[in-house]
């Protein structure tokens, strides 16, 4: 006798592709003819911004830009000059398998950006970028239910709890204010170079909404006007709101990942700080559902045969932050620091042991005075590892978290620049749940009638299903026997009555 099961469905999105493109991109520059001529490029420095990403059946893309800015000083030895130029790049990535629809989370970063003079009136800016891609699309997966069963067969159905991804996509969230500039810094007169780098404070469920907070770094490089170089940092807080598909329990949780997409800055007449910027707020949102599988089946009586099915469903085993901290050190005597900016590389994992290990490269570049009061640009490489407690047959993304800028510390003869670089982990399993989708069930067999009414077993590190099975009995016989609410201790004589 052939049995089926019932057929029902669970309806979530899959991450089936994340993938990094890495490129490097050149763009000349002519000076402006008001421009004095190039003596000595002093320091390049830039944002990185993704303007669309487009999904397509066979591949996904994206395209934006780095907006750089170089510092030089003129060969008449004139104050410092700065020229700006927009550096376009593209991405794409081809899937292995046709996708018609889904949905592109994605992380752009600025690995490495220099500038050079290539003659008295032009300059050639060279910036190397890492994209890293996920994508997810909906999928559906057949989970079955038993039927109607004959009373002998005993079925071994398991719950598990999982917070699997229903939806994703992004809210656009734009930035206008003017930014009081503290009196007690030098004064602005011309901006060298700023960067805003977005993160999230807080994020929430309530109903049909997704709600969050977050706060961008800003960091602006300026001169004063009798040419001095300085830095300063601050705050810029945002928050916002999003409409989803569903409507969510208490159950749901989300995780957002903002990404630059614009940026104006400009020092207002009243001396404030103009700053517009846009910014996609990415997000997924994870909800609890239980998911119940018969596992195991077999019965005193007869012989059963299983068919079962592989399901490999996306659980979110855990969102876990990682701290690392690269550092390197300079060869060059510092006087005064003046900023650092830290390129990063895509995280990368390798195995440790039973674990795994998250890999973080960076490059500083760094400004400053030396003894003499010069202007210095040095790039120092810096890397770091950290453990990731978890299976090498997980599946796992990385992102980055709230990142620190590089701070430059003088220890004796050395100058060692090191920066707070934590990553996030989206771990999920790699393990597909086993499920058994028909029995095979044999003719009805009459019970041997020498057998033992009832046997004497001492409990070992079989659960109580492997013992009834194995005897002949059932988990509720035993259960029933030994007043028992749960497993048995390993040693806890059983009486185990036989079917």
């Amino acid at each position: 006798m052939d049995v089926k099961f019932i057929k029902k469905f669970l309806q979530c999105l899959r991450p089936f592709y994340g993938q990094v493109h890495t490129q490097e991109q050149t763009q000349e520059v002519r000076l402006p003819d008001s421009y004095p001529d190039i003596g000595r490029v002093l320091g390049c420095w830039g944002q990185i911004f993704i303007r669309g990403k487009e999904w397509r059946s066979s591949s996904m893309s994206a395209n934006g830009g780095v907006l750089a800015w170089v510092l030089y000083a003129p060969e008449d030895g004139s104050g410092m000059q700065v020229v700006d130029v927009w550096i376009p790049f593209q991405c794409r990535w081809d899937f292995q398998e046709p996708a018609d629809d889904g949905t592109i989370l994605l992380n752009p970063m600025l690995t490495g950006l220099d500038a050079r003079g290539i003659s008295a009136r032009k300059i050639m800016v060279r910036a190397e970028m890492d994209t890293f891609a996920q994508a997810m699309r909906k999928e559906q997966f057949d989970l079955v239910s038993p039927g109607e069963m004959p009373e002998d067969v005993q079925l071994l159905t398991s719950s598990y709890p999982m917070q699997l991804p229903v939806e994703a996509g992004e809210k656009q969230v734009q930035i206008e204010e003017n930014l009081m500039i503290p009196g007690n810094i030098p004064q602005m007169y011309k901006l060298v170079g700023y960067s805003l780098t977005p993160s999230i404070m807080e994020q929430k469920v309530l109903g049909n909404r997704l709600v969050f907070r977050g706060e961008g770094s800003l960091d602006v490089l300026y001169l004063t006007e009798n040419g001095e170089l300085h830095k300063w940092q601050t705050e810029v807080p945002y928050s916002q709101y999003t409409e989803l598909d569903n409507d969510y329990e208490g159950t749901a949780s989300a995780w957002v990942f903002p990404i630059l997409t614009a940026m104006e800055m400009s020092i207002t007449e009243n001396n404030q700080l103009h700053i517009q910027a846009g910014i996609a707020a990415q997000y997924t949102i994870f909800d609890q559902k239980m998911v119940d599988v018969v596992e195991d089946a077999y019965s005193p009586f007869r012989e059963i045969t299983q068919k079962t099915e592989q399901l490999p469903l996306p659980a979110l085993l855990d969102m876990a932050t990682v701290d690392v901290f690269p550092e390197g050190i300079l060869q060059g005597d510092v006087s005064r620091v003046i900023c650092a900016t830290a390129f990063a590389q895509q995280p990368t994992l390798r195995p440790n042991q039973d674990n795994m290990e998250i890999i973080l490269e960076e490059q500083y570049q760094c400004l400053y005075q030396d003894e003499e009061g010069n202007l210095q640009t040095e790039s120092v490489c810096g890397q770091a590892a950290a453990l990731l407690p978890t299976e090498q047959e997980n599946i796992v993304y990385l992102w980055p978290g709230k990142i620190g800028m590089p701070e430059l510390n003088s220890t004796g003869k050395e100058t060692v620049a090191s920066r707070y670089a934590p990553v996030l982990a989206q771990v999920y399993s790699g393990k597909p749940l086993s499920q058994i989708t028909e029995l095979e069930i044999g003719e009805y067999r009459e019970p041997h009638s020498d057998r033992p009414a009832l046997i004497l077993r001492r409990a070992g590190e079989d659960s109580l299903w492997e013992l009834a099975k194995k005897c002949g009995s059932t988990v509720q016989a035993i259960s029933d026997a030994n007043q028992l609410d749960g497993e048995a201790q390993i040693g806890q004589m059983l009486l185990i009555p036989i079917c």
